[in-house]
């Protein structure tokens, strides 16, 4: 290393405080992959600049970092030449549901919503495909020495529509907007995995916002980026969101995206124009329009047809024809979606943890990633600790054992009858089957009773208890860049909507060591700490099995081949403000 270099990290360093220092150290030290610098370096607050300098500095044959958003799969990240402008880009997707109609991000709840909410609105930092954070509203973000306070610095270019400059006082009215628990926030859980309560959240001055934690929460930015789809940052004028598409199409309400709803028909879709004071670069399209389709089946068929321009999200099933098609660019990014099947351990048939046990060695997770996703998942192991996210240690690897299951069945009692539940979209019914006669071969008999209404009347009782809940069921969990939010609200011993921990625990699972483990996991700023705590977290699920978690999904989107520019997320954003249509 030169001294040149050594000048170079030394000033990088005077810049950063204990955490950013220590990631620095562990890098050099040859601790941290190249991988797991750039994703701990973001996280904490480095700059690309600072890490593409350490990269260089310390020998690596790539000197930048990247963090494209979503063009994993093959997809081009820049053209050959120059990018038309002008053109409006159609995509289609599934149509929102009732809860997310009037796009009110408070309320968002699925994938059509927030695709339509990200096109207006705008989030602190994005997350990104290699599981790194970039800046977006915000420019810089540095914790405290342990982690327990988080200053943020924002960018004194961003401009609402109606021209009026973004302050501290917006973003904090924002998040308070989301942490306030009479206004139900969708948020609500991602805040409290966060360890931030209403009124953690400050305005320093005018460009800069501190958000004081209830203890030390070393993964913070990620409940501030884009994925918590709910936290776009809105004007602190707006005090009632509930009537958002109307309000943004009669110019109420004023955002800081790229694109400004000019047209909405919850049942049929949306139009965008372009956001006339628009701070970041300038957009190429003239328009953007969004066609909502009944059912997937439906939006591939018209997107081969040309009728659009390109889909938001597609499952290998039933989207075969995409692949291996020159004239269409499919996206391949790398997931954290993943179905979970709870098991309750309150009560009914599962409370047994050798029946759960016997479950967890009675399904064959490579089949269901070869049958269900022709390999475009992965195998998981009942725990959200996947491949893909560098704090997960070394995992415990699942075991195929049918005659060792058939004796913790008759072990515990013998089999019996029982139904499963779950959500009737994508491949839970092909999963159900698989569940289905994997139960049935350790002399497990399942009814399968798959519901459009699941949510609301069979999943989980914490919001009311009148539902009555399931002893087996299929639930769909999105992606996240931490497995933070996967490990509170499914998981932790539940308490109160309010509280927020555990508040998605349809397994109904208690238990201290589980909880205090998490705990130590949330807790740690080091990745070695995390990698720790999360094969103690591993051991514990493993035993105890609340829930079964066999693979975790890649996701899929396309456009036609003409189109350049479009970023999918795996979390289902659609970002088209570099789009252009060739």
């Amino acid at each position: 290393m030169s001294n040149k270099d050594h000048r170079r990290i030394d000033s990088i360093r005077r810049n950063e405080g204990a955490i950013g220092n220590h990631v620095i150290d562990e890098y050099m030290a040859g601790r941290l992959s190249r991988r797991s610098f750039i994703q701990r370096g973001t996280l904490v607050g480095l700059s690309l600049p600072a890490i593409g300098a350490l990269i260089a500095a310390c020998g690596s044959d790539a000197t930048t970092a990247t963090t494209s958003g979503g063009t994993a799969g093959g997809a081009e990240t820049t053209a050959s030449v120059a990018p038309t402008k002008g053109g409006i880009l159609k995509a289609g997707g599934i149509a929102p549901s009732s809860a997310s109609a009037t796009i009110d991000p408070v309320l968002i709840n699925d994938g059509a919503g927030l695709t339509l909410l990200s096109q207006m609105g705008q989030f602190l930092m994005l997350s990104n495909a290699d599981l790194s954070l970039s800046p977006s509203i915000a420019t810089k973000w540095t914790p405290n020495d342990d982690a327990s306070e988080w200053t943020f610095t924002l960018n004194p270019s961003v401009k609402f529509s109606d021209g009026s400059p973004l302050t501290a006082a917006d973003v904090v009215a924002s998040i308070e907007r989301l942490l306030d628990p009479a206004n139900n926030s969708n948020a609500l859980s991602a805040f409290s995995t966060g360890k931030l309560s209403p009124g953690g959240c400050k305005a320093v001055d005018d460009a800069t916002v501190k958000f004081t934690l209830n203890g030390p929460m070393g993964n913070f930015p990620y409940i501030l980026s884009s994925d918590n789809y709910n936290a776009i940052i809105l004007p602190k004028s707006v005090k009632d969101t509930s009537n958002f598409a109307a309000d943004v199409m009669a110019g109420k309400t004023a955002v800081t995206g790229p694109w400004v709803l000019s047209k909405y028909d919850p049942t049929s879709g949306a139009s965008f124009t372009a956001n006339p004071n628009y701070w970041g670069d300038p957009v190429l399209l003239d328009g953007v329009e969004y066609v909502f389709f009944t059912d997937e089946s439906s939006g591939v068929a018209a997107f081969l047809a040309g009728d659009i321009d390109g889909v938001v999200n597609f499952n290998v099933s039933g989207g075969e024809a995409l692949f291996d098609n020159p004239d269409i660019t499919v996206y391949e990014i790398p997931s954290a979606t993943h179905r979970q099947i709870h098991m309750r351990c309150s009560e009914g048939k599962f409370t047994d943890k050798r029946i759960r046990q016997a479950m967890a060695m009675a399904i064959d997770r490579q089949i269901m990633v070869d049958s269900l996703f022709n390999g475009k998942a992965s195998v998981a192991n009942d725990t959200p600790f996947f491949d893909l996210y560098p704090s997960s240690g070394k995992r415990i690897e699942p075991t195929l054992d049918l005659e060792k299951a058939k004796q913790l069945v008759a072990d515990a009692g013998g089999g019996f009858d029982d139904t499963l539940n779950g959500i009737t979209f994508v491949e839970a019914p092909d999963l159900a089957v698989l569940l289905q006669n994997a139960a049935k071969s350790i002399g497990i008999n399942l009814t399968i009773e798959l519901r459009d209404d699941y949510y609301d009347k069979s999943w989980v009782r914490t919001y009311d208890p009148s539902v009555p809940g399931s002893d087996i069921g299929i639930t769909d969990y999105g992606h996240r860049g931490v497995p933070d939010v996967y490990l509170n609200a499914p998981l932790r011993t539940f308490k109160s909507v309010e509280q927020g921990d555990g508040v998605w625990n349809a397994a109904e699972f208690a238990n201290a060591d589980y909880d205090a483990a998490v705990d130590t996991y949330s807790s740690s700023s080091d990745l070695q700490s995390q990698q720790a705590a999360a094969e103690k977290i591993q051991a514990i699920l493993t035993d105890e099995v609340p829930m079964l978690i066999p693979y975790n999904i890649s996701w899929l989107a396309a456009t036609s081949s003409k189109v350049k520019g479009v970023v999918p997320t795996a979390m289902g954003h659609y970002f088209t403000d570099k789009a252009s249509k060739g």
